[in-house]
């Protein structure tokens, strides 16, 4: 199998795990995006009518609400992101046993590896708080533009709501796109490092997507060929993908 073929595979493998994750978070943002409009609608009584424009108090009024929204709904949040990095870290890992006939080794979410990865990375509370402090940035975004020009609470509502449909679509995806992907790739990395624990020494190599889409550093980093794994590149990543908009992905082997 060459890189090349790998990496539409795992792209193609990756773009279809995101797809039926994307789902889940677009429900989250559209769910949210209720909990923040019922709210405001409530506290928007004590200053005036609907079509007044607003004080500047909303700004301390939007601060409580989000307060209590993002704590009730950061267990629901966290349980997006595990189950789509779960499903990742898995097809991840069977990826690359498929690489190696040999011994076939079992993988699963058991595997003390896949376990040891989860309690140190999966459902990272301060990437979901986060993705979080996005969205209450975004929101009080709207607010404050509302505010200095002198829009009523319909327009303001408006433009939250127009907000938070963004977030259910666009941004739904970059999150599905970046969680999943991120998994596989660790899914990949330790099963590769369970090999080598079982006496096999083991090396990687970054990889790009070889187009005009390449960063430089990305590009110098998949020119440094195959190093031990863990090692550090000079783009100071040690692991891909690196945001959201990276494609660059890793390939393992037994060293030679």
């Amino acid at each position: 199998m060459t890189p090349r073929y790998s990496g539409k595979l795992r792209e193609a493998q990756k773009a279809t795990i995101a797809r039926k994750h994307q789902q889940a978070f677009s429900r989250f943002f559209r769910k949210q995006g209720l909990m923040v409009l019922d709210q405001l609608e409530r506290i928007q009584h004590r200053f005036t009518n609907k079509a007044a424009p607003l004080p500047s108090g909303l700004n301390d009024a939007w601060n409580q609400v989000w307060g209590t929204i993002s704590q009730e709904t950061l267990p629901e949040l966290q349980e997006i992101v595990v189950a789509a990095e779960s499903v990742g870290f898995l097809a991840g890992g069977h990826y690359e046993q498929g690489k190696w006939v040999k011994g076939n080794k079992f993988w699963d979410l058991k595997n003390p590896r896949a376990v040891a990865w989860f309690q140190k990375n999966g459902g990272s509370v301060d990437y979901i708080k986060g993705i979080q402090e996005t969205t209450s940035d975004r929101v009080k975004g709207v607010i404050g533009r509302g505010l200095e020009d002198g829009q009523s609470y319909t327009e303001i509502a408006k433009g939250i709501r127009s907000e938070f449909v963004d977030m259910s679509r666009a941004r739904a995806q970059r999150i599905a796109v970046f969680e999943t992907g991120k998994a596989y790739e660790a899914g990949n990395k330790e099963f590769a490092l369970s090999i080598q624990d079982d006496g096999v020494r083991m090396e990687e190599h970054w990889m790009t997507s070889h187009d005009e889409k390449v960063r430089p550093e990305h590009a110098a980093n998949e020119a440094e060929g195959w190093v031990e794994i863990g090692h550090v590149y000079s783009s100071g990543d040690s692991d891909c993908p690196t945001d959201p908009g990276c494609r660059c992905y890793k390939e393992y082997r037994e060293a030679r």
